[in-house]
């Protein structure tokens, strides 16, 4: 198979949208990777940025379609990057993934053979440590999860979309970051369209590899979840969490809000420490590991709620914000 190197074509059968900021040290590896891909289909790369971009990374890749957008956040940016697409397929992935030399012609060969509007590709992790490794596994356990229930999603690690049902469902709820990666999934449900696994497309996962960081990104995650379930239309809502159907208790009892958050902050403080200094096989310390990756979710959850405190909450029936508003998140 001949390589095809972009030459900023006119048409473009596949748009490759990698936002940045990159936070993982593997942009550069990530940028090679999906300009030199061994593809028979014409095909561009855009990469949408909140920052400026160095002369220097312009000068190294110049046939990346560079657009800078400030004030995104980075599931804002990926809908900006797909605004400016001129591919009949979207292609989204991340600035800390890897791609095959082929992952995007085995994704564009399994979309026509399966006869599918949306497919995810297969990932893999880079080499880190018990962090990252942990962070592959749940991943991957999920995807299987997720498969078995016949889900819809769209995974930013590597998913390939039809281009005109990206903009039927309106791209991400940016307002929402990566929880609205569950919101499109929902609304793709809701159209009846079921995700393929295009299992011979393969990006190799630059996970994260320190523990605060990691909890850091899982905090944000379950704030934007609650606030999901607070603001968003009913429609647009995956299923409520636990501590959102129990709110009313949480912020009406006296003290018990912030004894929740206490308990849960100590619970991690210990399951750091275990982690990181006590011997134990990679089975066990997995089991911690994914414990402290739900009570992260779960202190973002609360962290939301304890914002509340005080309001009146609404039953969520709130309709979404206006298309202007989301593009703008």
């Amino acid at each position: 198979m001949e390589r095809h190197v972009p030459e900023m074509p006119a048409f473009a059968m596949i748009s490759v949208v990698i936002p940045l900021p990159d936070d993982r040290g593997q942009l550069s590896a990530c940028l090679q990777g999906f300009t030199q891909q061994q593809i028979t289909v014409p095909f561009e790369v855009i990469v949408p940025t909140a920052e400026p971009v160095s002369d220097d990374l312009v000068a190294q890749f110049p046939d990346i379609r560079w657009f800078h957008r400030p004030g995104l956040r980075i599931n804002g940016l990926y809908n900006a990057g797909a605004a400016e697409a001129r591919g009949k397929y979207l292609y989204i992935s991340e600035s800390h993934c890897v791609p095959q030399a082929d992952c995007l012609q085995q994704a564009f060969n399994y979309m026509r053979k399966a006869n599918v509007k949306v497919a995810c590709s297969a990932s893999d992790g880079l080499p880190g440590n018990f962090v990252s490794d942990g962070e592959q596994r749940t991943f991957e356990e999920d995807f299987l999860r997720w498969q078995s229930a016949r889900k819809s999603k769209v995974a930013i690690r590597g998913t390939m979309i039809e281009r005109a049902l990206w903009e039927q469902v309106g791209g991400f709820h940016a307002e929402y970051g990566h929880f609205s990666e569950m919101m499109i999934g929902r609304k793709l449900e809701s159209l009846d369209v079921r995700t393929g696994f295009a299992e011979s497309s393969w990006v190799s996962h630059g996970n994260q590899v320190c523990l605060r960081e990691l909890a850091n990104e899982l905090i944000e995650y379950g704030e934007d979840e609650c606030r999901c379930s607070h603001l968003a239309a009913p429609d647009e809502q995956p299923n409520a969490s636990r501590e959102w159907l129990q709110r009313e208790k949480l912020l009406n009892r006296c003290g018990r809000l912030k004894r929740e958050q206490w308990l849960e902050w100590a619970r991690q403080q210990i399951r750091a420490i275990a982690m990181n200094y006590v011997p134990m096989n990679s089975d066990r310390r997995y089991d911690y590991f994914l414990n402290y990756w739900r009570a992260a979710i779960r202190t973002g959850r609360l962290n939301y709620l304890a914002t509340l405190k005080g309001q009146a909450i609404a039953p969520a029936t709130a309709t979404t914000k206006p298309v202007a508003a989301r593009q703008a998140a």
